[in-house]
């Protein structure tokens, strides 16, 4: 490959390269989604409903608690409600049909349906708790409520039938449909010789082993499609990160809305120095004394001896805010002293609006035992 020659790159603009007759613009691939989603992405996910969760999980884990109650639970619901038919069987022959015995029968029947239906909703209800919070937490949210016309565009329905989701849920459903179908064939194959016999049982007997015959395919299908359930809790999660990963553009823009602009951050801390700068130099016409080093810094000292505990930092810079300060210092009367080590030390240890250190109070003490004796020999 010749770069060189008019079927190189020299001709090409700088984002493309050219591979032989083949050029590819390389922005192309800046958008690609290759990054794991950020805690932010993931957090407004989650207020908006957005979570891995299968609802396959969801129905198989109920019909396995439902099997389970009437497998544990059945021979007492027989029981019951065996109970309530003698009852009132028994009452409606021996007793004549008045109004007081229809009303207990009526009571009767609602105390069967509690004690019947009662505990299997309760472990229904408990089951379906378990399992979702298994899946997504706790999450209480509004916003998949709220209606969404977006659903309505039949392009979007389009690329929703079309999708690798779509495509996902029709291969499962084929399992199931395969499933649901193979297990009472070969159950019933197995069982045929025991199910021709049945004729010459008792009713009883029979209804008995025809229960334990559904009861073992139903257990069967349940554990089946649990299986495939949860595959697909971890299909979905897989698919939930998949769709909410971000490219690298995507990232940088989310860290500038967090953190803000680094370029408009800048400005600010530009803007609040050139403010905090204008107000010590507006103090300065205050200070006591200016301690220079000399050229390099000044630091300007404001102390009042009735008013303030201690002397206090009011202005202080170097190099071309150092001869600002003196400068102003200057126009306004100010004593400018030089003391290199002090100026020094202030510059290092103190920052403006604090109040100096004790270790320096005896240096600070005497530029101002000097600055008093300035000014009374002006006033002599």
């Amino acid at each position: 490959m010749n770069l060189d020659s008019p079927t190189g790159n020299q001709f090409l603009p700088d984002n493309q390269i050219r591979f032989t007759q083949l050029s590819f613009d390389i922005q192309l691939f800046a958008g690609e989604k290759t990054e794991p989603a950020t805690e932010k992405r993931r957090e407004e996910a989650r207020e908006r409903g957005n979570v891995p969760k299968s609802n396959d999980l969801d129905s198989v884990v109920v019909m396995l608690a439902a099997f389970l109650i009437l497998k544990f639970y059945g021979s007492q619901l027989l029981g019951v409600m065996g109970d309530y038919m003698r009852f009132s069987v028994t009452n409606l022959i021996s007793t004549e049909l008045t109004l007081p015995v229809t009303i207990l029968i009526i009571n009767q029947l609602f105390i069967v349906v509690l004690k019947c239906l009662v505990p299997i909703f309760l472990i229904i209800i408990i089951a379906v708790i378990c399992v979702n919070f298994f899946q997504v937490g706790f999450m209480l949210t509004f916003e998949p409520l709220i209606p969404d016309f977006e659903r309505l565009n039949p392009i979007s329905g389009l690329q929703n039938v079309l999708s690798k989701r779509a495509l996902g849920e029709l291969v499962k459903s084929i399992i199931k449909i395969l499933v649901v179908s193979y297990v009472p064939y070969s159950t019933l194959s197995e069982q045929m010789p025991l199910l021709i016999r049945f004729v010459q049982l008792d009713p009883v007997p029979s209804m008995i082993i025809l229960a334990k015959l559904i009861f073992s395919m139903a257990i069967k299908i349940i554990l089946i499609l649990f299986a495939l359930a949860i595959g697909d809790w971890f299909f979905q999660k897989w698919n939930y990160e998949e769709n909410l990963k971000m490219s690298k553009e995507e990232i940088k823009e989310e860290f500038k809305q967090r953190e803000g602009d680094p370029k408009v951050k800048s400005k600010i801390r530009e803007r609040q120095r050139k403010i905090a700068t204008k107000r010590m130099m507006e103090d300065i016409p205050k200070a006591t004394v200016v301690v220079t080093n000399p050229t390099h810094i000044a630091v300007a000292l404001k102390y009042q001896q009735d008013e303030d505990p201690a002397p206090k930092v009011i202005a202080m810079g170097t190099g071309l805010i150092a001869e600002k300060i003196k400068e102003i210092a200057k126009a306004h009367g100010v004593p400018i002293l030089e003391n290199k080590p002090l100026a020094q030390a202030l510059h290092k240890s103190v920052n403006v609006g604090d109040e100096i250190p004790a270790d320096l109070y005896a240096a600070v003490a005497e530029i101002l035992a000097q600055v008093l004796r300035m000014k009374t020999q002006k006033a002599a």
